[in-house]
């Protein structure tokens, strides 16, 4: 038996065949490491991390940073570990300035974000992901109603690769105390950028998000790269990940309401009569319209819920940079549903802030740099990358804020493309409210507040800052890239996306249906014709047992039903369905190699930032497979607001898709002898050093593994 000698961690257990600390003691429901208490275990079971893992690592400015996982010789082989982990970080639901407290969230390898996977065109990126999380609560509301919150899936946002198998594959379901590999092939032209990984087990996406389950996915290097600009490669290389972390008070990262029969509370809390447990939201959970938490039989509970806006999993962290010095900022919105309006403003009163230098836009890279003035603001949404170019001025602090969103005293455009005269200030500057549920605490002011209304020493209040930035020290003149910026190789140019006849244009709507009558009456504002004939299609028994008086459904805008008499569906016999189908694609004509031009329609009054957007999307091959499209406020996508997408290799030949079939759910010895790639063991070092090999006997690899812990 041999031992890992390391002073600052656990030592366990490595069998003769390399797989008990991987099969027996991370992946049984029961078992617990050799040599290790059973206190590691959370209360609700599953495995809770490593108490040495630590914060996110720092640079040597202090900055937070996460660890860096690199490929080496063609493969990036690593695993995810997911388990409760204990944070210390602010609650900013407290009073001002907050308080440090415990939160208990469900995390990739104990840190948030999880670790940075960095590799480079044509490797191969090799991931056992084990999952340690509890077992999920059995007898719970379920078919479309969130359940299963333990439950995971892993996809790598923004890559072009294959949806199939054990690639990114979204169907595939991966289970409390299993493991799963999960193996993707970076083509050899794939565009460099900033690309991440997240959970997507519809149904638990929210849960999951809401404790930071999401990290960097960069892809450095290739011909004709935003890397090979000079300007670029000099700069200093920052990503940063905006999170929002809640929990209860007592620092639980909790599930749904399960006996919610409605999206939002209403009527309010202080109304008489107060609302019901069936009136009480689905993530009233986290507090009725903000406030209080209630339990599952409706009583109040006790203090509010906790929430921490974080970068790179700490609360405000400070950036040091040198007047004149250019760095390259890598901006992801990693929170579960807010609309980031990014300036980065002075500190000092009067003194100009500085301004975002957009070089991509998730992971494209921009024909000529979108620079905005300061003051400007730079819109994130959910999902969203934006890679920007920043140069520090004269010395002083800086803050790098989101704006209100609420009030609707912002106005900012989606894009960040500006052009004088037509458009100064962008295309369609407008309110980007981000409340995407009221229940969810949130900074003041509420939606549709005016911002004078708070008082900031008393309440958390917009603008949030997300860092300081610190400019100080010797003068470091560097410049800004040069426009024209390098096109894509691995892409169709923007000439080729316009001028080429789409092979099919397509009209999609989001579209939000309520019944709810109790406080506001929502019919008058989510009424449309389609309504009430899905709601007699989405029944009691669609939901898992109850009623659900909330569709927020994203739908094919040229199936536009029959006429009928009746007042209350005044249309009938849509032929597809609304909300999200795993087993029927919203399009069965999506062929690869094709141009198709779409048109998406909002027609909600909930916070989808556009009234409309036409955009032109180019069907790789390498993408024949399944994949879903959705809303990424998640707490939309969760209830329905996505639709399956097929992507055919020819007219008339099937996809290839296949349902999750637990196919990579093997025994883990025989993954670790037959993978090529390398794995750390247990996740529980955190060294950035990982165990590479190449397929071998079971006696071989146990005497590399020998030679790699000692």
């Amino acid at each position: 038996m041999l031992k890992a000698p390391k002073a600052s961690t656990r030592s366990w257990a490595l069998m003769p065949l390399t797989a008990t600390c991987f099969a027996m003691a991370l992946i049984s429901s029961g078992g617990s490491l050799a040599g290790e208490p059973d206190g590691d275990r959370g209360d609700r079971g599953g495995r809770k991390c490593p108490s040495e893992i630590s914060e996110a690592g720092a640079d040597p400015s202090g900055f937070p940073q996460p660890e860096v996982r690199r490929s080496q010789r063609g493969v990036l082989g690593t695993t995810l570990h997911a388990c409760i982990s204990t944070k210390e970080m602010l609650d900013q639901n407290a009073p001002p300035p907050g308080e440090t407290v415990k939160f208990h969230p469900p995390t990739f390898e104990g840190t948030i974000p999880g670790p940075t996977l960095e590799v480079k065109p044509g490797d191969e990126l090799s991931i056992l992901l084990i999952n340690n999380l509890p077992a999920n609560p059995t007898n719970e509301r379920d078919n479309a109603f969130p359940h299963d919150e333990y439950t995971l899936n892993l996809h790598t946002h923004g890559l072009t690769v294959s949806p199939l198998g054990v690639s990114d594959n979204i169907f595939r379901e991966m289970r409390p105390g299993k493991a799963n590999h999960i193996e993707i092939d970076i083509p050899q032209d794939h565009p460099s950028g900033t690309y991440w990984y997240h959970v997507h087990n519809h149904g638990s996406v929210t849960y999951q998000f809401l404790g930071g389950m999401a990290g960097f996915l960069i892809v450095k290097g290739g011909e004709g790269t935003l890397d090979a600009v000079p300007e670029v490669a000099d700069a200093k290389d920052v990503p940063m990940a905006f999170q929002v972390i809640r929990s209860l008070a007592d620092g639980r990262v909790v599930f749904v309401h399960e006996q919610a029969q409605q999206f939002g509370t209403f009527p309010f809390p202080n109304d008489m009569p107060p609302p019901t447990t069936e009136q009480q939201g689905l993530w009233s959970t986290y507090g009725l319209d903000g406030g209080p938490t209630v339990a599952p039989d409706g009583s109040f509970t006790g203090p509010p819920s906790r929430y921490s806006y974080t970068t790179n999993g700490v609360a405000n962290p400070t950036l040091h940079i040198r007047p004149g010095e250019v760095q390259r900022w890598r901006l992801l919105n990693a929170t579960d549903g807010d609309n980031l309006q990014l300036v980065l403003v002075s500190k000092e009163a009067g003194k100009q802030g500085l301004g975002l230098n957009v070089v991509a836009m998730d992971a494209i890279t921009v024909p000529n740099t979108y620079r905005l003035e300061p003051g400007d603001p730079l819109v994130i949404g959910p999902g969203q990358r934006m890679d920007v170019m920043v140069k520090a001025g004269q010395p002083g602090t800086y803050l790098l804020q989101t704006r209100d969103a609420n009030s609707g005293e912002v106005k900012a455009s989606v894009s960040p493309y500006r052009e004088k005269p037509l458009f100064p200030n962008g295309i369609d500057p407008d309110w980007r409210a981000s409340r995407h549920s009221f229940d969810f605490p949130s900074p003041c002011p509420p939606l549709g507040v005016p911002s004078k209304t708070c008082d900031p020493k008393k309440e958390f209040s917009y603008p949030v800052t997300l860092a300081t930035i610190e400019v100080s020290g010797t003068p470091k003149d560097m410049d800004l890239p040069a426009d024209p910026l390098p096109t894509p190789k691995g892409l169709p140019s923007i000439a080729t996306m316009l001028s080429r006849t789409p092979d099919a244009v397509r009209h999609v709507t989001f579209e939000a249906c309520g019944k709810v009558k109790d406080g506001i009456d929502f019919t008058k504002f989510a009424t449309l014709p389609s309504c009430g004939w899905y709601f007699a299609k989405y029944n009691a028994a669609y939901w898992g047992g109850a009623p659900f008086k909330d569709l927020q459904m994203m739908r094919d805008a040229d199936d536009v039903g029959q006429p009928s008499s009746n007042p209350d569906m005044p249309l009938v016999n849509f032929r597809k369905e609304g909300l999200f189908d795993q087993t029927q694609p919203l399009f069965p004509d999506m062929i690869a190699g094709n141009y198709e031009e779409w048109t998406v329609y909002n027609w909600t009054f909930s916070d989808h930032p556009f009234g409309s957007i036409t955009f032109r999307t180019y069907f790789n091959p390498v993408t024949v497979g399944c994949f879903v499209a959705h809303c990424h406020i998640l707490n939309h996508e969760d209830i329905g607001m996505m639709q399956r997408m097929d992507i055919l290799p020819a007219k008339g030949r099937p996809s290839g898709c296949k349902l999750d079939d637990d196919q990579a759910a093997v025994p883990l010895i025989e993954r670790l002898i037959a993978s090529r790639g390398s794995f750390q063991l247990c996740s529980a070092p955190r060294q950035s050093q990982s165990i590479s090999y190449s397929p071998m006997s079971p006696a071989n690899l146990s005497n590399r593994l020998a030679d790699t812990v000692q």
